[in-house]
């Protein structure tokens, strides 16, 4: 069975926007699984550091 998903929606500077484009393309790399490694890195990085506040 197919895991479920959600719609993850927000705004980057053009510049940003085509450079993930071009990036993703490069790597031959959907811009979902580029997203969803990049948040999985971002939450491990902050999950990490939670506690020391």
């Amino acid at each position: 069975m197919a895991e479920e998903t959600r719609e993850v929606r927000g705004r980057l500077p053009k510049d940003l926007k085509i450079a993930f484009e071009i990036a993703c393309a490069r790597l031959e790399l959907t811009q979902t699984a580029a997203l969803e490694e990049a948040i999985k890195e971002w939450l491990k990085k902050h999950e990490s550091t939670s506690g020391d506040k």
